[in-house]
């Protein structure tokens, strides 16, 4: 990793099995936005299934955030600095950022996201959460003002639970 810091807590090793298990949530996240996967080994599953050596990890603070392929933030908030990362470009919108959130709770909690878009279905969506500061989901919004730019959001809870935001994915606060 080159900022040289090992973003797990621990020293948890996970096998091949386990990653393709996170892959496959994660994978699932992505196709269907806001549902709720299980992803047992939480915040490390997703670094060991997502993460080598050719990719740039930065978490809030850190002086490579605006070039960095995935950003972490823990505590819910970027405090404004999702806006800094990368967007991609109108010839490669693959381009942008993955931003992986840890959460208190994901799918449970005070904060509803109203979600649609590709692959939500006729109907709106709603996600729960608890922990993301609520100006956290303005940032959100910001970073998909030019798709297919923007930043797709990932969200990792502590008890094995994730979802995902694709860029593609319009979001509004209803609680």
């Amino acid at each position: 990793m080159p900022s040289g810091r090992s973003p797990a807590r621990s020293a948890t090793l996970f096998t091949v099995f386990d990653t393709q298990q996170g892959y496959r949530a994660l994978l699932s996240a992505m196709a269907e936005p806001g549902t709720v996967q299980p992803l047992p080994g939480g915040l490390p599953l997703v670094l060991a299934t997502l993460v080598d050596h050719e990719v740039r990890v930065a978490e809030v603070g850190e002086p490579h955030w605006p070039d960095a392929d995935f950003l972490m933030v823990r505590g819910g908030t970027s405090h404004g600095q999702l806006t800094d990362a990368r967007q991609g470009t109108p010839l490669d919108p693959a381009a942008g950022a993955t931003a992986i959130y840890e959460l208190a709770a994901v799918g449970a909690g005070p904060l509803a996201l109203s979600l649609t878009g590709p692959g939500v279905g006729a109907a709106p969506r709603l996600l729960r959460l608890t922990g993301l500061d609520s100006d956290e989901v303005e940032l959100f919004q910001a970073t998909r003002a030019h798709y297919p730019c923007g930043v797709d959001i990932i969200l990792v809870d502590r008890n094995g639970r994730c979802a995902a935001l694709p860029r593609s994915t319009t979001i509004r606060r209803v609680a």
